[in-house]
């Protein structure tokens, strides 16, 4: 069996194998256990001190879920997801959303550097504000985002994609369901710059909304590196900040106001079905339409509190035509899928290659390359 045996390469190795245990926060004897080796054993290859085979040096990179180039790169760091592995202690199903978040980070970083797009993470300071005074800067960062963004006050349903070109976040959906609470994740890395995922399971508006919190938190929070939003969370000072401007950013107070102003007229006139009209409008969930509203004082807190017990607005979407919008089930962003097929097209990457970043079989690949093929063949016919 080939030995990964020089004593640099050693080192080395056994170096990014101790950076890797230390991300998942688990001692060298939990370590040592799972792969069936002595302590004693395991703590020489940490330090340097004893040879691994290639086929061990494999079962590393299967536990720890990294690819078998970090434990042979001498520049392998330990970036933001350690912090996030540490808040998800303890929690199994967390630790392996977490260590999936960071496998399609690395991807993407990987599919920009082939399509030569790669983007400079952003080097702005997290932005300003008083911890007394929540509200306020949270609605003056939302009018300032819009103004610099050249957003307008129109609708953001594809907020997304506005984050990725503008921004060069990095943003993928997820359902995670089966664990505790979740919004969504952030993680800010020096490499890969600002990485956001979101719970896909709630509905397709609370998606949107988590969001533009996570947004709030890439804006406010960067220096704090990773950060989980947890339901059980919400009323910390940072979460509230993040859903104070995830509130102001999709739903603008002048417009809001202007529509209500013209479509309702007056408080006493508002029913569920104008509720639902504002939420599928800005693209948001009932429920935070309703908070909206009575947050600018368009509706009164009964009002808010009667509309949010309403038991029948699932069966009035369906009775007026306008059922909640779908879930998007999707793991990969347009920008992610269009890198990919940019790349196939430009001939670097292979079939086997594009099914890789695309998490597909072969076979489809192959598909959709033969599909990619004819229509690049029709654009030259036509450009003849």
């Amino acid at each position: 069996m080939r030995e990964m045996g020089n004593p640099d390469r050693m080192k080395i190795i056994g170096n990014n194998i101790k950076k890797a245990r230390q991300s998942l926060n688990c001692t060298q004897g939990y370590i040592a256990d799972k792969l069936d080796i002595g302590r004693p054993r395991y703590s020489e290859i940490e330090n340097g001190k004893r040879n691994i085979s290639l086929a061990d040096l494999y079962r590393f990179a299967d536990l720890f879920a990294r690819p078998l180039e970090f434990f042979l790169n001498k520049d392998a760091t330990n970036n933001s997801f350690k912090v996030l592995f540490r808040k998800a202690e303890g929690d199994t199903g967390l630790s392996d959303i977490i260590i999936q978040f960071e496998g399609l980070c690395e991807k993407m970083l990987e599919l920009e550097r082939i399509n030569e797009r790669e983007v400079t993470p952003s080097a702005f300071d997290d932005y300003k504000y008083d911890t007394g005074k929540l509200k306020f800067w949270a609605k003056h960062y939302a009018d300032y985002e819009r103004s610099r963004l050249a957003l307008g006050t129109m609708p953001l349903k594809n907020l997304d994609s506005i984050l990725e070109e503008k921004c060069g976040l990095k943003i993928f959906y997820k359902p995670f369901s089966d664990i505790r609470k979740i919004f969504g994740l952030f993680a800010n890395d020096t490499r890969m710059g600002g990485c956001i995922l979101i719970n896909s399971s709630p509905c397709a508006g609370n998606q949107l909304f988590s969001l533009a919190h996570e947004y709030a938190h890439y804006l406010f929070h960067k220096r704090k590196v990773g950060i989980i939003s947890f339901i059980k969370d919400k009323d910390t000072l940072d979460e509230r900040l993040a859903n104070y401007f995830a509130s102001e950013f999709l739903m603008p107070a002048d417009e809001i106001i202007s529509t209500f102003t013209k479509t309702v007229k007056s408080n006493k006139n508002i029913t569920p079905e104008d509720v639902i009209y504002f939420a599928d409008y800005y693209g948001v969930s009932f429920q935070s339409m309703a908070y909206r509203l009575n947050n600018l004082s368009l509706i009164k807190n009964k009002q808010k509190e009667t509309l949010l017990e309403e038991t029948y607005v699932n069966a009035l979407r369906v009775s007026t035509g306008r059922e909640e919008p779908s879930r998007e089930k999707r793991k990969f962003p347009a920008y992610y899928t269009r890198l990919c097929i940019n790349a196939y097209i430009k001939n670097k990457i292979t079939l086997a290659v594009l099914a890789d970043f695309l998490e597909i079989p072969l076979y489809e690949a192959m598909e959709m390359g033969k599909e990619l093929e004819e229509a690049k063949k029709y654009g030259r016919e036509k450009a003849l």
